[in-house]
């Protein structure tokens, strides 16, 4: 999948894979900021991701097949955000929290030939901590062998839809 013309078809392609691994999930591109909004009365549950950026996509679909039932009812799954020039308490609770989607994300990338490399969604520069790096390889190495069945899901999708 890696030899696509450009980051666009990949998107298009993806988003219509998901909406067959996941009926009740509506994807969206081109938002400035990603954002997850929980389904309400009869409505899908829309993932928004930034621009035709393949990796943001996959990155909210981690978080989509991490979150589990209740974290899927609220608005960006209850998640907090802290924007950049975060301290170094306020980093590395971001980094407990993102290492398993992470992981995941990495797994997906694999499966479709993308390159991954790890996002501390911080600009200051800083390389990762090597902690960080080490639980995002230990959430990797469980989505490789014994992913969360959303996860597994569409793991094998993503697997299936690269090889043809």
């Amino acid at each position: 999948m890696n030899d696509y013309n450009n980051d666009d078809a990949l998107c298009f392609m993806l988003i219509n894979l998901v909406s067959k691994v996941f009926p009740d999930l509506t994807i969206k591109g081109g938002a400035e900021e990603p954002f997850y909004k929980a389904p309400r009365g009869n409505t899908n549950a829309i993932i928004y991701f930034r621009n035709n950026y393949p990796r943001s996509l996959l990155h909210e679909l981690s978080h989509y097949c991490l979150a589990g039932k209740k974290r899927r009812q609220i608005d960006d799954f209850g998640y907090w955000y802290t924007e950049c020039g975060r301290t170094i308490a306020e980093q590395k609770s971001f980094e407990l929290v993102e290492a398993r989607p992470q992981g995941l994300e990495k797994a997906m990338c694999k499966a479709i030939g993308l390159k991954f490399v790890p996002s501390l969604d911080d600009f200051s520069g800083k390389p990762p901590s090597k902690d960080f790096l080490y639980h995002l390889d230990v959430a990797y190495h469980e989505m490789l062998t014994n992913p969360p069945p959303l996860a597994r899901k569409l793991l094998i999708a993503l697997k299936s839809f690269s090889e043809n």
